[in-house]
């Protein structure tokens, strides 16, 4: 018969090893409990000192390898508990602690010397040894308590917990265990602090045994429920349960709450803040948990109840399970056979293997089951002995694995309100560039997990962590060149970036720079602010740039949505553009050389862009900042034929002209300009008229021409005597133009009209010229570095028009 709860409501409160790992710690564990209600009964679970369960089974390594190791790491774990001892307890304090914990490390060295000698280590005898850092730890912090003044008494939970004899991950017996803890803490007082050793419990015979790794919190949520606790608090390392594991997701961030169900969920798909089992004993008496950080108790943490807490991407958190296998039994001769998948399942339960996730195909042909990468040899020698006969007349094609695999997962209570979720999620893997190999999904649609490669883990986590859990886009960026044009865009991101982010959810991160000089990359983000004094302090510290190791470096960082900005005029990163788009990685470039390359290259580059859907813009080509080449995109999608385009399409010689209007000199109007950066370097790559040809053949292939650079027709400002000679004998010698320039435009004015440099696309033909307009143009009141461009549209619907782009 069930006792009634003790008067005083119970709070139980367990530690973690990193919470208990040093003495002052221990004495913050004193000061934690303190905080909590005199009228409240206190119960706290410890795990074993930081890092001491890892020194116990490495000593078992040693032992059975015989390297003689296990003695000096037990010898090294015995000093530090003494020397904790020293720390924790005044002199006269310590005489029966150190008894305690000589008897234990009796036992320790007998079990560790049987090891040695037997060469053999059972599961009773290794859950012996890695329990053994619990039964110490107690004892240490009970003392600390009293050191303080309370009354305190360590108490061992092979004495409460009752479980069978699965060594390494024993089944608790419920009924057993909530009798034996309630029967002995009847027995104490109730104003006591019972410190008690997590992850540890015994056979009905005493024969100890361990709860699994992380076991200390099912010892906590166990003595809650035999109890009848209030509630609970896992004191942990991290601010509650997060959204992601933080060494993979560095925007992880605590969770405020979450249901008994996602909890479980989490903790099963590998969230190491909880035991897989933890919350079982909560669910029938209701009893919440709540998850807090030891070093920071002021955060509010994890509420874990009945309840759930509504997101705005119905996904609380991804998680992931990593060595994994999928097994694969396949054969035509499975079709509508009854019992398969039991006979399947019952084989790999005959050899204690846990199955994770199954998958089946509609056509019952295959079985896909996803187990522990340890266990697939076993489990493929199961399956070949259970389907021997089925594989002797191939109705049973095979049994084949997969290994170095992974499960992905995402979490939450509202998944199933949201239609398309699994759509979205399946997308965002593969903009990832990430292979589904396998996928599971419950009815309840709380969990939806993939299992995709080892290698492909990080880069799912992290896509689906942006695209759920923070409920944001986020685009990373690669830029290459930092003049004029690169050195502006970081100006206009740092602006805009906090913008882009709090109206759109658009994370927009710097993951690498580099020009001539050198690289700088951070698949984490460089910091806008700093980005070109990394470049300076760190990038031309590595010497020039190589081109392969910037394309190296964007084929391998697995990022989503990652795009490469190009603001050179360089050749050679033009001509790796399709490379890129055909691995996901999005161009954006006021480059013209890829564009205005043979045809053929051009056809490539479109189709790798439209093949893969990813990014390849070029908008600013043409046109500087007006959108000529989007609006000409979308007169032709809505069904224009576009006969005529003209335009001034280069600032440079914008101004130029507008300066021979103005009275200025051919010399001193190319001097100016070139002073003021509107030149390139050379004033010949501007007077020449390429730049404006190029442009001119981007616009006309968007149109639908099949052309050459070969063919469009270019008058070069540039006298024909200083085509070859050196920059400063070109800038000296400008002065003998001077009056022919001055002869010309007169004439023209004289007639009411002006000079520019115009390019034409007309019925096919691509001429840039100089050209005589008048004041009906639209081009004629141009001033300065404008550029501006106008269309004729063919007759449809009944009529024909013409307008500026």
């Amino acid at each position: 018969m069930e006792m009634t709860a003790t008067p005083r409501p119970v709070v139980v409160s367990k530690f973690g090893g990193s919470s208990v790992a040093t003495a002052e710690r221990i004495r913050r564990v004193v000061e934690v409990i303190e905080g909590e209600p005199a009228t409240m009964r206190r119960v706290v679970v410890v795990s074993a000192l930081g890092g001491v369960t890892d020194a116990l089974l490495a000593a078992i390594d040693d032992a059975l390898s015989r390297s003689g190791q296990h003695t000096e790491r037990m010898l090294a774990v015995r000093a530090r508990h003494e020397e904790m001892l020293q720390m924790l307890l005044p002199a006269e304090a310590r005489a029966e602690v150190e008894d305690e914990l000589s008897a234990i490390f009796s036992e320790l060295e007998d079990l560790l010397d049987g090891v040695y000698l037997l060469r053999e280590c059972t599961g009773r005898t290794r859950d012996a040894i890695a329990g053994t850092g619990e039964r110490l730890s107690a004892p240490l912090v009970a003392a600390a308590f009293r050191t303080a003044g309370h009354d305190a008494v360590a108490l061992d939970a092979t004495g409460l917990i009752r479980t069978d004899a699965t060594f390494g991950e024993a089944n608790v017996l419920f009924d057993e265990t909530y009798q034996l803890t309630r029967e002995r803490f009847e027995a104490l007082p109730e104003g006591q602090v019972a410190v008690v050793t997590g992850f540890i419990a015994a056979t009905d015979r005493g024969v100890l045994t361990t709860l699994g790794r992380s076991g200390s919190d099912y010892t906590a949520t166990l003595l809650a429920a035999a109890l009848r606790a209030e509630r609970v608090i896992i004191w942990t390392d991290v601010d509650g349960v997060l959204s992601a594991d933080p060494r993979l997701v560095p925007e992880a961030f605590p969770l405020p709450q979450l249901s008994y169900r996602e909890a479980g969920e989490l903790a099963y798909f590998g969230a190491k803040v909880l035991h897989p089992r933890t919350m079982r004993p909560l669910l029938e008496r209701g009893i919440p948990l709540r998850i807090k950080n030891t070093l920071n108790p002021a955060a509010s943490g994890t509420l874990i109840s009945a309840d759930t807490l509504h997101t705005d991407g119905h996904v609380k958190a991804v998680t992931s399970i990593r060595d994994v296998g999928v097994i694969m039994l396949e054969g035509s001769g499975m079709v509508g056979v009854p019992g398969i998948a039991a006979r399947a399942f019952g084989a790999l339960a005959m050899r204690q293997i846990n199955v994770l996730m199954i998958a089946q195909a509609s056509s019952e042909q295959s079985i896909c089951m996803v187990l522990r990468e340890q266990d697939a040899e076993a489990a493929v020698a199961a399956l070949q002995q259970a389907f021997a006969h089925e594989l002797d007349r191939g109705d049973v094609s095979g049994v084949s694995t997969l290994r170095n695999c992974a499960v992905v997962a995402v979490v939450g209570d509202f998944m199933r309100h949201q239609p398309g979720l699994a759509g979205r999620m399946f997308s965002t893997l593969g903009r990832s560039a990430v292979n589904v190999l396998a996928i599971a999904q419950a009815a309840s649609e709380m969990n939806i997990s993939a299992v995709v490669k080892d290698g492909d883990m990080m880069r799912a986590v992290r896509a689906l962590h942006e695209a759920f859990a923070l409920v944001r886009e986020r685009i990373n960026i690669f830029l290459i060149g930092t003049g004029v044009v690169g050195a502006a865009l970081l100006r206009m991101l740092r602006e805009l970036s906090p913008m882009l982010l709090e109206k759109l959810n658009l994370n927009v991160q710097l993951v690498g720079l580099a020009n001539t000089r050198g690289m700088v990359t951070d698949l984490q983000g460089i910091d806008l602010d700093a980005a070109l004094h990394r470049l300076e302090q760190e990038g031309y510290a590595g010497g020039p740039t190589r081109l392969e190791t910037i394309i190296d470096y964007l084929m391998e960082s697995g990022l989503q949505r990652l795009i490469l900005i190009d603001a050179t005029a360089s050749n050679d990163v033009a001509h790796r553009y399709p490379d890129l788009l055909d691995q996901n990685i999005g161009v954006v470039t006021p480059n013209k050389r890829a564009n205005t390359l043979d045809q053929a290259f051009y056809d490539r580059l479109q189709r790798a862009a439209h093949k893969r859907h990813v990014p390849y813009f070029y908008e600013t080509t043409v046109g500087a900042g007006l959108p000529i080449i989007s609006t000409l995109n979308d007169l032709l999608r809505s069904g224009d034929r576009i006969e005529r385009i003209e335009g001034v399409f280069s600032g440079t010689l914008g101004f130029l002209f507008s300066s021979l209007d103005n009275g200025v000199s051919f010399s001193e109007a190319v001097r100016t300009a070139k002073q003021r950066g509107f030149t390139e370097p050379d004033p010949r790559d501007d007077l020449n008229g390429e730049d404006v040809a190029r442009k001119l053949l981007i616009l006309a292939r968007e149109m639908g021409f099949r052309v050459e650079r070969e063919e469009v027709g270019v008058e070069s400002l540039v006298p024909v005597d200083l085509l070859d000679v050196p920059l400063s004998e070109f800038m000296a010698k400008l002065d003998e133009y001077d009056e022919p320039w001055r002869a010309r435009i007169d004439a023209v004015r004289a007639e009411g009209n002006r000079l520019l440099y115009i390019g034409l696309i007309e019925e096919g033909r691509l001429s840039v010229r100089v050209r005589t307009v008048e004041p009906a143009s639209p081009f004629f009141n141009l001033r300065g570095t404008d550029n501006i461009a106008s269309h004729g549209v063919a007759e449809r619907c009944g009529f024909s028009r013409e307008g500026v782009l």
